[in-house]
């Protein structure tokens, strides 16, 4: 411990403090030194849109034509100051208006950008104005508020903002400078060991910090809608429990009487144009079509135990925490298995990095079923992957177990996201030599009985699993291989649904490579839109970005053929290949079966990342080789800094993206105090 503080430059550290500082009262705060000379001017009028004076202090509730009015001002106004209570919920107390104003260049109000005040927040109760010359009068209105009721305490012209110095801020900051310090200006002279409890206990405790992030993002973003979405999974658990694989539900005799029951105009036309959203209706009868794994795992044996329904947010956050330490678990024996040398701080980064891109944080932003059922298969197939390549990555221990159980997971996808079965062929390069050997012990007609009890060890979970599957899919809809989804009471009739070449070039933009939405303002990137000529019905929602355009260590992927010789040479050329084939099919049969929506990223990323990752370990592996370093004609430190600066730029922008309000009823919606509190920290030109 010692030795490791000696190490430490404190001349360096220490100036970095005094830095940090300096920018958090100089830059963060520069509205304070802005407005530090001004002279405040109370307001003691305000009227209502019925022309009465409204009294400081007293409630006044808020109507579809509402606003509040400041008449006479006459002056020179560079910022005005609100204390306004809002009577909402301790969560929600957050009031959203839009300045207007009369000045010297305009006789007429004009609005500005709405802005949101809140009595919770400090920062954002600032509002600076630029009006042209004199400002003649103020009007606030107020959009979305109505029914709100307010009390106006006090309203200040001119005010100046207090210096609002944030710990929070100042701690994150010296964070990121220990980062960037690390990984850009200090040497990558430590490499992985897979036999160095240090790095393991270096990688135990990012994997902890890692979950002690995520885990509050989701209790946050876990929303009153989201949480009436599980429900189905309580409703399949008691009709499971009650020997059912039906709803127990009388069926709206309105619903049965549609002439197409899945046109949602007819629907609505009868009256129950939302019932049962996104059930599955089916010859007469309700179901849930979501994959039924994790209530057979979690929330059955919980009710038949207790009796009582398993509160929703513990089975999705089991799940949420299988998946980061599942990720990392999968990261790791990746590295372990196919780079023999490579620096430890990228070991690090490229577990943080596989964990975050898959998709974690589309999870993490909302709980609801949709997204449970693609966590679950994604869990299973992290799980699944891992435990077959680690069964190859130590093949002197006695864990054989790990085929059958890696089988086991990957089997259970098809009961949580029958597109990520793909994954599966990736058995085919993982276990060739041992298909290679196993064919020429045949042959010889050697260890007949060893090998056929490995097969079996394989195969019997994936036919267990397809068997109760196919069983179950047949007594619901009639056919072994029909989940359901088609028959989804939603937006469109989905039994109509056909094939459309034309759908693949939008969604292939939409999902690979549309660029994100950089903008100068918290949080620095914005939702994207979806734009197409396609003439015909095509269900999307508001985006953050294409995988490769956003993701920019997958570039790699675009080397494929480049250094397909070394690819071949590393016995990984196939598995490259089937991980690109395999991600391009789930975004061709997203894009036909359901449309473009922005959690179905979470369906193909993993297999992007398993492709890129193949092609980077290709390549670092080279570089290390034997003169190999001096004919790249790149040091290391620059080679190590460019794959840490792919690493650090797609962390940024998944981190980021948690902010982009691309989902109906986002933070702004069900957490704004939080959200807004988030903008005031990271915001430089809020105010």
């Amino acid at each position: 411990m010692l030795n490791r503080l000696k190490k430490i430059n404190w001349k360096r550290a220490n100036a970095a403090i005094v830095l940090i500082l300096l920018i958090e009262i100089f830059v963060w705060n520069h509205s304070f030194w802005l407005t530090m000379n001004y002279n405040p001017i109370r307001v003691d009028e305000v009227y209502t849109e019925t022309g009465i004076p409204l009294k400081m202090g007293s409630d006044y509730v808020i109507g579809n034509n509402s606003y509040l009015e400041i008449k006479n001002i006459n002056r020179e106004v560079e910022n005005l100051h609100l204390n306004i209570w809002t009577y909402k919920e301790t969560d929600r107390n957050v009031l959203t208006l839009m300045v207007n104003m009369i000045d010297s260049g305009s006789k007429d109000y004009y609005g500005v950008s709405k802005k949101v005040v809140s009595p919770l927040l400090d920062k954002c109760n600032y509002i600076t104005i630029y009006p042209y010359g004199d400002l003649k009068s103020l009007k606030l209105t107020f959009p979305y508020e109505s029914g709100t009721t307010i009390a106006v305490n006090d309203i200040i012209l001119n005010q100046p903002v207090p210096l609002f110095f944030s710990i929070e801020r100042v701690f994150v900051m010296y964070i990121l400078y220990f980062l960037i310090n690390t990984l850009f200006f200090k040497p990558y002279n430590v490499y992985y060991n897979p036999n160095s409890k240090r790095q393991k206990v270096t990688a135990g405790f990012i994997l902890l910090l890692c979950i002690a992030v995520v885990f509050p993002l989701t209790l946050i973003g876990n929303d009153r809608y989201g949480l009436a979405t599980l429900d189905k999974y309580t409703d399949l658990t008691h009709s499971l429990a009650n020997g059912m694989v039906h709803m127990d539900v009388d069926v709206d005799e309105r619903l049965l009487a549609a002439e197409n029951p899945y046109d949602r105009t007819e629907r609505t036309a009868l009256g129950v144009g939302g019932y049962k959203w996104d059930y599955a209706y089916f010859d007469g009868k309700l179901y849930v079509y979501f994959g039924v794994a994790p209530v057979v795992l979690m929330y059955l044996p919980y009710y038949l135990l207790t009796g009582t329904d398993l509160p929703h947010i513990v089975p999705y956050m089991i799940l949420l925490i299988g998946l980061i330490a599942g990720s990392f678990q999968l990261a790791g024996t990746l590295i372990k298995t196919y780079c023999r040398k490579l620096p430890v701080k990228l070991y690090y980064l490229f577990q943080i990095t596989f964990m975050l891109g898959i998709g974690t944080l589309i999870f993490a932003k909302r709980v609801c079923i949709y997204n449970m059922a693609i966590m679950a298969g994604l869990d299973f197939t992290v799980w699944g992957l891992y435990l077959w390549i680690s069964c190859l990555a130590e093949p002197e221990k006695h864990n054989k177990w790990k085929i059958p159980a890696g089988s086991l997971c990957m089997a259970l996808v098809a009961g949580c996201r029958p597109q990520l079965l793909l994954a599966s062929f990736l058995a085919l390069p993982i276990f060739a030599g041992q298909w290679k050997e196993m064919r020429k012990d045949l042959k010889d007609k050697k260890n007949i009985g060893r090998h056929l009890s490995l097969i079996a060890a394989f195969c019997l979970p994936y036919i267990i699993i397809a068997a109760f599957l196919m069983w179950y899919n047949a007594a619901r809809f009639g056919s072994p291989f029909d989940f359901g989804a088609a028959y989804n009471l939603t937006t469109n009739d989905m039994t109509k649904r056909e094939f459309h070449f034309a759908r693949f070039i939008p969604a292939i933009w939409s999902y690979l490579f549309q660029p994100a939405s950089v903008n100068i303002e918290f949080p620095y990137i914005s939702i994207t839109h979806f734009q197409t000529a396609y003439q015909g019905k095509t269900i999307h929602e508001p985006g953050i970005g294409g995988i490769f355009a956003t993701n920019l260590i997958l570039w790699p992927c675009f080397l494929v053929f480049h250094c397909r010789k070394k690819l071949k040479d590393k016995k990984v050329f196939l598995f490259t290949c089937i991980s690109l084939a395999g991600a391009f099919l789930i975004v061709c049969a997203d894009t036909q079966m359901a449309g473009i929506l922005t959690r179905y990223i979470a369906d193909f990323s993993i297999l992007f990342y398993l492709a890129a990752f193949m092609v980077l370990f290709t390549l670092i592996e080279h570089y290390y080789s034997e003169g190999n370093m001096h004919t790249y004609k790149i040091s290391e430190t620059t080679w190590c800094r460019t794959i840490a600066l792919l690493c650090c730029i797609t962390i940024l922008y998944l981190v980021l993206s948690v902010f982009a309000l691309y989902v109906s009823g986002d933070y702004d919606a069900y957490r704004p105090v939080w959200y807004y509190h988030m903008k005031e920290l990271w915001g430089l030109f809020d105010v």
